[in-house]
């Protein structure tokens, strides 16, 4: 079992991923998922069980602004000290097993050694407390695009080196 960058070869299980997790909004295409990983492919991973059966995916890019990227669109190249998490996805075989735990923590620590300052995610589905554990606050009143969801709330970690 392991954390490793996301290849070409990912997407099928990626896309698989990202069906069943998400119940609340429209899975995105592929080439916008795609735009994510190869604008900051440092910051996108995968993990893997022992047959090479990828179980869960984190996506995250470089984003100069406070403000979120809309879903089902392409999110420019940018360089930027803010690095925005756009998606953390798990096969429900891999859930409570710690797996989420230790692609955002891998995350961080990649985040903080390339120097980015905090990052930014929308919390969907309701996933908001878990984003607490990790130090995410909640910013009040953002504009979020309403493809996120009516529940969605705008997050950010400030990095400490």
């Amino acid at each position: 079992m392991s954390i490793s960058l996301i290849t070409e070869n990912s997407w099928i299980d990626i896309l698989k991923i990202q069906e069943e997790a998400y119940v609340e909004i429209a899975p995105e295409d592929v080439d916008i998922l795609k735009s994510k990983w190869l604008s900051s492919p440092k910051t996108c991973s995968v993990y893997s069980e022992h047959n090479n059966i990828i179980s869960a995916y984190l996506l995250a890019h470089p984003w100069a602004s406070d403000m979120p990227p809309k879903l089902h669109e392409i999110s420019p190249v940018t360089g930027s000290v803010n690095l925005y998490l756009h998606d953390l996805a798990l096969a429900h075989e891999a859930k409570g097993k710690g797996i989420a735990k230790k692609l955002v923590e891998n995350l961080i620590d990649t985040a903080k050694i390339q120097g980015f300052k905090k990052i930014l995610l929308v919390a969907v589905q309701n996933s908001s407390g878990f984003w607490d554990k990790f130090g995410f606050l909640h910013i009040p009143n953002a504009v979020i695009c309403p493809s996120y969801g009516h529940s969605a709330k705008l997050m950010v970690l400030e990095l400490k080196t």
